[in-house]
């Protein structure tokens, strides 16, 4: 199963020296680590974060500007809950990070080999129980279903928590996230008959309600809705449930992150293009 890693080090000579023990580490658990790196945190490196799924941050303390406790802050309210690996070579920079609750970590360089085995080998029992793997990403789905209801009472204005509150919060079934998509779908194609500008642009973001039934809403209801059976003898998983079978793999949940994130990703740009404006102005 692939995991996610991006590697923020200004020296490129010490992320050298032990990258190698880092991919055994990850490759050792059965892990196949797919791994971003940059010098510093900017701009690039904080949509690489934020447009994706994420398992493990690693991050030096001696980066100029970096302070440990805003950044989690940041990531934390973004929606980023993977591992962070905080390391420094002067012992002191390390009092400046916290450690969280969500699977921070703060090393010495010296130790940095030694603690990224902990963490592969942490990583690893909790990737192969089911129970973690289906949790985690019913919560990718409702931080996704979250930005819809964000981009819905947008087109509220001033009504938009008024809104929020007594309709989308209340509305139970009357209200789903099918209903929602058809309010989403409605919005980018009145927003196209309505501006010609805008038309390029939406058809960019490629937004569509046969995608989001087919990767979004189908996937969901069947994590929601189905039970694990398991196989003894050749450790493999089937989701059983009123919908097709399916064998609940690393490769089945790498893909299913893979396309929710690609859609919050949709989503957060149909909010940046203020369509309530168009439709609603």
């Amino acid at each position: 199963m692939k995991f996610r890693i991006i590697w923020i080090d200004d020296s490129t000579t010490w992320v050298n020296s032990v990258s190698d023990s880092l991919v055994e580490a990850f490759e050792g658990v059965k892990f196949t680590p797919v791994i971003q790196k940059f010098g510093v945190i900017d701009d690039s490196a904080k949509e690489a974060i934020n447009n994706n799924y994420l398992d493990l941050l690693i991050i030096d303390c001696n980066l100029p500007g970096v302070n440990g406790n805003d950044f989690i802050d940041e990531l934390r309210a973004n929606k980023c809950f993977s591992h962070i690996i905080f390391y420094s070579q002067d012992a002191s920079n390390l009092k400046l990070v916290k450690q969280d609750d969500h699977f921070s970590h703060v090393t010495p360089r010296d130790n940095f080999p030694d603690l990224i085995e902990q963490v592969a080998d942490q990583a690893y029992r909790k990737y192969n129980h089911p129970s973690f793997m289906r949790g985690l990403l019913l919560s990718e789905f409702i931080d996704l279903e979250s930005l819809l209801d964000d981009l819905i009472s947008q087109c509220f204005k001033n009504e938009s928590s008024y809104f929020r509150e007594t309709i989308i919060n209340k509305g139970g079934e009357s209200f789903s996230l099918g209903t929602k998509l058809k309010f989403v779908a409605r919005l980018v194609k009145d927003s196209k008959a309505m501006n010609e500008e805008i038309r390029a642009s939406l058809d960019n973001i490629g937004f569509t309600s046969s995608g989001f039934s087919d990767k979004i809403i189908k996937r969901r209801n069947i994590l929601a809705h189905a039970h694990p059976l398991y196989d003894n003898d050749t450790g493999k998983i089937t989701l059983k449930s009123a919908f097709d079978d399916v064998d609940f793999t690393g490769d089945w949940f790498f893909e299913t992150r893979s396309y929710i994130h690609d859609y919050k990703n949709k989503v957060k740009r149909l909010i940046s293009s203020d369509l309530f404006i168009i439709v609603n102005p």
